[in-house]
């Protein structure tokens, strides 16, 4: 560790925690020691938290005490994280209408305490919730120690890969303290990525983040160009789903390891440890379920991630379903961490098509099925309703009508006759402007889904 990282952790970090009313530095020093923490430990160390947290939203958040007293409970009632299942699931819905009319809201919290934060989320549906000052302290500090398992350090010169514009003074202030080099990008056009990748090349950095998609397509244009001076520890990837091929595109052309990491409002961060095998949940600050078909996943299955902050008492997501797929096992990580496991992210449900059958076709088919053929660069799958379903392809080159009548025959079969099939082709698949992110598979959100 350099001087200067020593000084950007106990000196910078401090000082800006006591200018901004934060608390990262303390947070972060307790995460390090907490991560080797044993499973027992840590789910006695939720259970205190939830204990607090419960009393606190009972006697200050109306909207849980009518709950409460709807369902006969009193906070004894809930004394332990598998006491949980006595309330009913938090929607997006249930949030955003107890938002407005204020009923979600804790009561006695100081404004100074608290900040705004406004998300769409991978679904384009806002979001807007307070969260207190200690708890965004403390989720940054999960984040930061994520960031320390592929070898950064406070100090280090980091890029981040973005859509939106640093239009605050603080967020600039801020990048210039944490040596962030942050590059906007907007269409992701030729002359774009050389711009991307020319700031990238210039900054000595030691890590980039950036969604999968953008980081792919870049370093498809670091392959094609021959460019082999770019030096960094490692890529971060976030906000979408990693495939492997774009994990072997990147890591190749990058030359270097990716770290693939997971976050979702309400709920704790998820990153990749050096054995890149499983993603370790941030425990310490929420508790997460994995729900299917309404019941608790314990073991090995897949389900939809919900979560409790431990954290937030401003507005408490407790039970907050944030329609995100996972899959768990029983297997631990070899690196040791007690930290709760997650094997694989798979994308939100609105990922996932539903025919009038039932059958559900994941991302991951449409994936597999054209990392195999040279001829198409990109893809989206539309479900437009229950039984249509448009596929667009942007190719390399000339698509034959052979392989074109193959791809068709192929998804169509596969997709079963209940549903009508087509294929456009296409010149540009956009990236959605609120997000920044190319979303391959989309479903109507009217077409429901259970899982």
């Amino acid at each position: 560790m350099s001087l200067r990282n020593l000084f950007t952790e106990n000196i910078i970090l401090p000082l800006s925690d006591i200018a901004l009313g934060q608390s990262i530095s303390k947070h972060f020093k307790f995460l390090q020691k907490s991560q080797w923490w044993s499973e027992n430990d840590l789910k006695e160390y939720q259970n205190e938290k939830l204990r607090i947290l419960i009393n606190h939203v009972y006697k200050n958040v109306p909207y849980y005490n009518d709950l409460f007293k709807k369902l006969r409970l009193t906070p004894t009632d809930i004394r332990n994280t598998d006491d949980l299942l006595k309330l009913p699931i938090l929607t997006k819905k249930d949030l955003r209408e107890n938002f407005r009319n204020g009923e979600i809201i804790n009561k006695n919290i100081h404004k100074k305490q608290l900040m705004f934060i406004g998300t769409s989320g991978s679904t384009g549906e806002p979001l807007q919730y307070y969260i207190t000052k200690d708890a965004y302290s403390f989720n940054i500090a999960a984040n930061l120690r994520g960031w320390y398992w592929f070898g950064y350090r406070l100090g280090d010169k980091y890029t981040k890969l973005s859509i939106y514009h640093r239009d605050t003074f603080n967020k600039k202030i801020q990048d210039k303290f944490n040596n962030c080099v942050y590059v906007l990008f907007q269409d992701l056009t030729t002359s774009e990525i050389k711009s991307i990748v020319k700031q990238i090349r210039g900054s000595n950095s030691t890590v980039v983040r950036g969604n999968p998609s953008t980081l792919f397509i870049i370093s498809d244009y670091i392959s094609n160009n021959n460019i082999l001076d770019i030096e960094l520890k490692a890529i971060n990837t976030t906000g979408e789903i990693l495939f492997p091929n774009m994990r072997k595109a990147i890591e190749s052309n990058f030359h270097c390891p990716v770290f693939d990491s997971y976050s979702c409002e309400g709920g704790a961060t998820a990153f990749e440890c050096d054995t890149h095998k499983k993603y370790h949940i941030a425990a310490e600050y929420s508790f997460t379920e994995i729900i299917s078909k309404g019941e608790r996943v314990s073991k090995s299955g897949k389900g939809e991630i919900v979560y409790t902050d431990l954290w937030n008492y401003a507005v408490p997501f407790i039970r907050y379903n944030s329609k995100d797929i996972a899959v768990i096992s029983d297997s631990k990580c070899s690196c040791k961490r007690g930290l709760p496991v997650i094997d694989k992210i798979e994308g939100r449900n609105v990922d996932i098509l539903v025919t009038p059958g039932g059958k559900r076709i994941t991302v991951h088919y449409f994936n597999v099925y054209f990392d195999c053929l040279d001829s198409i660069s990109q893809f989206q799958v539309i479900q437009y309703e229950l039984d249509k379903i448009e596929l667009k392809l942007i190719p390399n080159n000339d698509l034959s009508n052979t392989e074109r009548e193959k791809i068709y025959n192929d998804i169509s079969s596969f997709i079963g006759n209940d549903v009508e099939f087509s294929i456009k082709i296409v010149d540009a698949i956009p990236i959605d402007p609120k997000n920044g992110k190319r979303r391959f598979v989309i479903r109507n959100k009217d077409i429901k889904f259970d899982l």
